[in-house]
């Protein structure tokens, strides 16, 4: 792989972008990133869309040297490769359970925040239809686990925090019904001392 340092772009929010960012995180692995305002939006539609050489233009994007892909998921894997943490992925068959909360909680992260600006009854039907029912299940399989596979921390783990993060902040009340499971998990997360001071930088984009 190539030694320059990695340039990942996205939007200046947490959301699907989130998972490669804690991955580079947990290895100390160096990033740097391209974030994009949805108030300053056409940095991105107008210009770099257009000009970066993107195979398939697309938010987020990851660009290492002469190397170009865009695709949350394609880029977790040249992440995790990268950064030489395959063990995040499991072993056996317990993978395809990881790979289960990994792409469940991918499409929760972006229908919670679909949710959250949507208004009136089309808001209400889309939390209680399509939101808080996966919630459920995520919260019935973490149980009182410290992580979801017990003690160690697999990708299943930073995907669902990502999820529960978005949750607590965007729509808080619903949150609240799931505070009892969620809450030891998402310290115990925030605990790890290459979160803790990721979480403090200012390379941590926040909900605003």
């Amino acid at each position: 792989m190539s030694s320059q340092t990695i340039n990942l772009g996205f939007w200046a929010l947490p959301l699907r972008a989130q998972p490669i960012r804690y991955i580079f995180e947990l290895a100390q692995y160096p990033y740097q990133q391209t974030n994009y305002t949805l108030e300053e939006s056409k940095e991105w539609f107008e210009k770099d869309k257009k000009e970066l050489g993107l195979d398939f233009p697309n938010l987020p994007y990851l660009i290492h040297g002469d190397f170009k892909i865009t695709e949350s998921q394609n880029i977790v894997n040249y992440a995790l490769d990268a950064t030489k943490q395959h063990h995040l992925l499991g072993s056996g068959l317990i993978r395809f359970k990881i790979e289960n909360v990994r792409f469940l909680c991918d499409e929760l992260t972006a229908k919670t925040f679909q949710a959250s600006r949507k208004t009136g009854e089309e808001k209400n039907t889309e939390i209680n239809n399509t939101v808080i029912p996966k919630f459920k299940f995520l919260s019935v399989v973490l149980g009182n686990k410290k992580f979801f596979f017990e003690d160690k921390l697999t990708l299943a783990d930073i995907f669902a925090y990502t999820a529960i993060k978005t949750l607590q902040h965007v729509l808080n009340d619903e949150y609240k019904q799931f505070a009892q499971v969620f809450d030891p998990f998402m310290k115990n997360f925030e605990e790890i001392p290459q979160i803790k001071a990721y979480h403090s930088s200012d390379r941590y984009p926040k909900f605003t």
